[in-house]
């Protein structure tokens, strides 16, 4: 990608950018867009994985191309395709010049992580960079919460590591041992202390079923079903010793307890918990462009697993790093900020997300 960029690439890119962000916020004034940019196309999509064909929406410019291609992860999200975030999202990227394929994860709308999933990230990756329309020289991922964990691994595999030319992701957890030890202990780390974090129910959710996901299966519904909530309680003479390991977990502890208990899971769930830590794999990270964004109160995933990566890449060129203040798991009206609050951290937004329009149109 060429480092310079003339007066009109610096427009173009600075345009496209505006209407991504006019698109994607539905309290701003985006109507005349559709005016001067043409329809998004969108199709049902079906591509090959490890574990056969699945299917993905496509949404497209309604011009021609090839376009900048994106493979966006949700995550684990609680609602269906047709939520009306879901198209927004692709209809922003396609009018502001993307074909973006949206990954569902059959383990994520089951609320679970699994390691399948980087994989089959990477196959969905492949798909798309392989269509005529498609430029695979400015292609990428795109991921929210754990979506944006799993695009940081998937473009460590193998197959696409070398293609993948940058990375922008929401609120992305950057270890499952810190991840975990703070949603059991209900507390986050704060420059040297710890201070007390109210665990959405969302991700106390999602760290349930993940961390059961091993166990036989009518033991696994008996812990989801009796702790999703910190206060439920088992008869542990009725669990299995790998069923006693994760119950522990599940019950309410401090941090120190916590990570004692970590340490205390049988190996194969140690292992699963470290594939599922995408701080592991920035070794094998060869995107030029990385961009990372996240909510200083964020209650889904605290604000220290972005600055854990953060520190981690740091003094590696084409990283940028962003935090919000009321973004809320990233929408700026679920805390009703006023507007002397919101017009600075929209402004703000618009920033972190330029670089990525910028790339994309100087490559």
């Amino acid at each position: 990608m060429s480092v310079f960029m003339g007066p009109v690439q610096t427009i173009h890119a600075a345009a496209k950018a505006a209407v991504f962000f006019l698109k994607l916020y539905p309290m701003l004034p985006s109507r005349p867009l559709d005016w001067v940019t043409a329809p998004p196309v969108v199709e049902r999509a079906r591509y090959p994985t490890p574990h056969g064909e699945v299917e993905g929406d496509l949404y497209r410019p309604g011009t021609g191309g090839p376009h900048p291609g994106l493979v966006v992860c949700l995550g684990a999200v609680p609602f269906e395709a047709d939520h009306p975030q879901v198209p927004r999202l692709g209809a922003a990227l396609a009018r502001s010049g993307f074909a973006a394929l949206l990954y569902w994860s059959p383990a994520m709308r089951d609320l679970r992580l699994d390691p399948d999933d980087i994989e089959a990230i990477a196959s969905a990756y492949q798909w798309l960079i392989e269509r005529p329309d498609v430029d695979p020289a400015r292609a990428g991922l795109l991921g929210t919460c754990v979506g944006a964990s799993f695009a940081l691994m998937a473009a460590t595999s193998p197959r696409i590591r070398d293609r993948v030319t940058f990375i922008a992701g929401y609120a992305p957890y950057s270890s499952m041992w810190t991840l975990a030890r703070d949603i059991a202990s209900g507390t986050r780390s704060l420059a040297d202390a710890r201070a007390s974090w109210q665990v959405d129910p969302l991700t106390r959710k999602v760290y349930v079923r993940s961390l059961t996901a091993l166990l036989e299966p009518r033991e696994a519904e008996l812990l989801r079903i009796a702790t999703a909530d910190q206060g439920g309680h088992v008869d542990s003479r009725e669990l299995s010793e790998d069923g006693r390991a994760v119950y522990k977990l599940l019950t309410k502890l401090d941090a120190d307890e916590a990570e004692d208990a970590l340490r205390r899971l049988p190996v194969a769930m140690q292992e699963r918990l470290t594939t599922l830590s995408p701080i592991d794999y920035l070794e094998d990270v060869r995107a030029s462009l990385i961009i990372l964004l996240h909510d200083r109160d964020d209650i889904v995933i605290p604000v220290t697993e972005s600055r854990r990566l953060w520190s981690a890449l740091a003094g590696r060129e084409g990283v940028r790093y962003t935090e919000f203040s009321v973004f809320q798991h990233l929408d700026p009206t679920k805390g009703k900020p006023p507007l002397f609050r919101l017009v600075p951290e929209l402004a703000r937004f618009y920033l972190a997300v330029y670089p990525l329009f910028r790339h994309v149109v100087a490559a």
